[in-house]
């Protein structure tokens, strides 16, 4: 996974969504490609695929800055199999031109992730990947967070 460290501060340790009581998370990141969950949906058989992807982002960071442009007023529950998390949304600033690049030089049709940073989580760190519309739709729903939170971000 190539992920963007982030970091945010004031934010309560602790805050119960749908009944679940979800603790803040010790480190925060932008998941930016999450190579093996592309390579598992999408059935890629590219001989070193995970590697060539790594060096190609590398290639495109010197060219392209890829940095956070902000936080948006969104705020997700996420619940997958036994995990349950908070993210809240945010826009990456060039990243799309990169699944441009992968789209392109191998023949995919990758859709451009949904950014987040996952805040708080049930079990200990455990976050959900979410890499696309079809996890947006199937394990998502908008919340209303609570007041200190959004404060958090100046929302």
């Amino acid at each position: 996974m190539i992920a963007l460290p982030v970091m945010i501060e004031g934010l309560p340790s602790q805050i119960e969504v749908e009944r679940y009581a979800l603790n803040l998370k010790t480190s925060f990141h932008i998941s930016l490609v999450c190579v093996g969950k592309i390579i598992e949906k999408h059935n890629i058989s590219i001989p070193d695929f995970e590697e060539k992807v790594v060096k190609d982002f590398f290639e495109f960071g010197k060219a392209n800055n890829v940095f956070l442009k902000h936080y948006r007023d969104e705020f997700r529950f996420v619940a997958h199999n036994e995990r349950r998390t908070v993210v809240v949304m945010c826009e990456v600033v060039n990243l799309s031109g990169f699944f441009d690049l992968l789209n392109k030089k191998y023949d995919l049709d990758l859709e451009y992730p949904p950014t987040h940073v996952t805040l708080y989580t049930l079990q200990p760190d455990a976050g959900i990947f979410l890499t696309d519309s079809f996890d947006i739709q199937n394990f998502t729903k908008v919340i209303e967070a609570p007041e200190d939170v959004k404060k958090a971000f100046g929302l």
